[in-house]
């Protein structure tokens, strides 16, 4: 099941990202609905947690992260230098999600065994995930993104759409885009 459409001529590059953004939260609402779980004392899915750090280090951060990172903002810092700041916000809280998911990844086997502090960790991984992914969407789709439509002539905007679906060609690979909508349909719908 993907709700991806193919891009519109008219589609900007961060409408696909807002998108996507939207496939992020799908994910994001599971790993909270997981965290109450574990915290209510009931058995934590380990699958499914296991599903939502591969979509979140092979999705999240390996596809859409990479699109803002490798494109997006070093495009947006040459031609926009007001959103340096912004900018280097996101990048950190890049880097802060990455490190509630080690967590996560990192505690997973324990808190399968039942280990009541490895079980502790991972709920709060997915919970201080969960709380920074909604926060810095919130800010990327209201600040950052608008930021981006005004500062980008139409010519940087076709380069950032092309660039955009070459990362997903040749880097994330064909196919594997919509393989992760259908996961973060899985993992929100279960």
């Amino acid at each position: 099941m993907d709700d991806r459409q193919p891009r519109e001529p008219d589609l900007t590059p961060t409408a696909d990202l807002v998108h996507e953004h939207e496939v992020v939260l799908r994910v994001v609402t599971a790993m909270e609905r997981e965290a109450a779980r574990i915290r209510a004392g009931e058995q934590l899915d380990g699958d499914g947690i296991e599903k939502m750090v591969r979509f979140t280090r092979e999705f999240t951060d390996g596809c859409h992260h990479h699109k803002e990172e490798q494109v997006l903002f070093p495009l947006l810092r040459e031609k926009a230098p007001m959103a340096a700041g912004p900018v280097s916000v996101m990048l950190a809280e890049h880097d802060q999600g990455r490190a509630h998911i080690r967590a996560v990844a990192d505690g997973l086997s324990a808190a399968s065994a039942g280990d009541a502090d490895a079980r502790d960790a991972v709920a709060a991984g997915l919970e201080g995930y969960a709380a920074l992914l909604r926060a810095h969407i919130s800010k990327e789709n209201k600040v950052l993104f608008p930021l981006a439509e005004r500062a980008l002539r139409a010519d940087d905007k076709a380069r950032l759409a092309a660039e955009f679906d070459r990362v997903e060609r040749e880097e994330t690979g064909e196919g594997v885009h919509e393989t992760y909508h259908a996961l973060a349909h899985e993992l929100s719908d279960g």
